[in-house]
């Protein structure tokens, strides 16, 4: 995607910068500052700190003063905000989770209607702290990635001449969608529409392939 909020042109296999420093700082418990986190990334600090602060933004990343080592300003260090049940095992809820998505598949007509529903009010709470549309389709992209991975999910954002993709490499209800795949799969593509539209994008989903490679599930977009 370029300057001009076109969807091709992205470099294949290049994920968000965002979801990048997002990442980053959840495999360091301990918090990095911002020239730290620069030098892991490769990144220049400015474009560090703005991530940074979008993060702050959305409540994925949190700041505290260090203690100073030297006389000066003290300096700030940022660390990812806890991440319920995310790329881990640990899944309070799914007993209860597999029940509701049961008794939807095997009882309520419309299931995945009705989930894919309940999947565009979560992204609507999601958002509830954003105003105005992203700036353009790159924006748009990078906020849903990040957003995802609030929520659970590992996305990765590729693209070629032809096709806008994003893999979803861990998804925070895979033993569930085991059994109901219908169920699962429609919330998330709600969630993902929701998204999107509240975010002024201007691409929109065109599928959603469960299990389409061994890495997980390939949600597939076109310019709107």
């Amino acid at each position: 995607m370029g300057a001009t909020g076109t969807v091709h042109g992205r470099p294949a296999g290049a994920g968000s910068t965002r979801v990048r420093v997002l990442q980053t700082l959840r495999d360091v418990p301990d918090g990095l500052g911002a020239h730290e986190l620069a030098a892991k990334l490769e990144l220049h600090p400015n474009t560090v700190r703005f991530h940074l602060g979008r993060l702050e933004q959305d409540g994925l990343v949190h700041r505290r003063v260090a203690h100073p080592s030297v006389p000066g300003r003290p300096p700030l260090r940022f660390t990812a905000a806890p991440q319920p049940n995310a790329l881990g095992t640990r899944r309070e809820f799914r007993a209860l989770a597999e029940a509701l998505a049961g008794v939807l598949a095997d009882q309520v007509p419309g299931a995945p209607e009705l989930t894919e529903q309940a999947g565009r009010a979560w992204a609507q709470r999601l958002t509830e702290a954003r105003t105005g549309p992203a700036p353009d389709a790159n924006e748009a992209i990078d906020m849903l990635a990040v957003a995802l991975a609030g929520i659970g999910f590992d996305p990765l954002i590729t693209s070629d001449r032809h096709q806008l993709s994003l893999l979803q490499r861990h998804c925070p209800f895979l033993e569930v969608a085991q059994e109901h795949r219908d169920v699962v799969c429609s919330l998330q593509l709600g969630v993902i529409r929701g998204l999107l539209e509240r975010l002024g994008a201007p691409v929109e989903v065109t599928r959603l392939v469960p299990f389409a490679l061994p890495q997980g599930c390939l949600v597939q977009f076109t310019p709107r």
